[in-house]
C-alpha cells in the first residue's frame, strides 16, 4: 500500500523561471519518506538518535514529466519498490491535484552502522514496518 504526502510548491522552491528547481524534487521525496517513517511509528530522528543504523542514499534518480509551478498542490506517493538485506528502494510518483504526473523518482537507502560506517542489514523493526508499503 502506498503512503501519500501532500505539499504545496513554495516560492522559495522555484527558479527564476517560476518552475521548481530540479534538486527540490529530492527534497519533496525525502520529506515524504520522513513523514512515512513517522506514520509507521519509526520517526527518522529517533532512528538516528538510537544509533541503531542510519540510512544514507546510495542512489537517486528522477524523471520530470511536467513543470511544477509555484502554488501548485503536489501529492507524493511512496511505495517500497524493493527490500534487500542491506538496502531499500523507494519509488515515488509526484502528481498535481488534477492527478497529472509531474515526475517520478527512485531513491535507494543503504543501512549503515553509525559506529563503523559500514553497511549492515536492515533492522528487523524497520523491515517489518515497511513491508505493508511494498509495491
Amino acid at each position: 500500500m502506498a503512503y501519500e504526502h501532500r505539499l504545496r510548491v513554495r516560492f522559495h522552491d522555484t527558479d527564476p523561471a517560476g518552475i521548481v528547481f530540479f534538486a527540490n524534487i529530492f527534497v519533496y521525496c525525502h520529506d515524504a519518506f520522513e513523514e512515512m517513517l513517522r506514520a509507521i511509528g519509526l520517526p527518522l530522528n529517533e532512528l538516528i538518535r538510537s544509533k541503531e543504523q542510519i540510512l544514507p542514499l546510495g542512489h537517486a534518480e528522477a524523471d520530470f514529466k511536467k513543470p511544477f509551478r509555484h502554488g501548485v498542490l503536489v501529492d507524493v506517493r511512496v511505495v517500497v519498490g524493493k527490500l534487500s538485506d542491506r538496502s531499500m528502494r523507494l519509488d515515488y510518483e509526484l502528481r498535481d491535484d488534477a492527478g497529472e504526473l509531474l515526475a517520478t523518482c527512485s531513491m535507494v537507502h543503504v543501512a549503515v552502522d553509525p559506529a563503523t560506517g559500514r553497511s549492515t542489514t536492515l533492522s528487523p523493526r524497520l523491515r517489518a514496518a515497511l513491508e505493508p508499503h511494498k509495491a
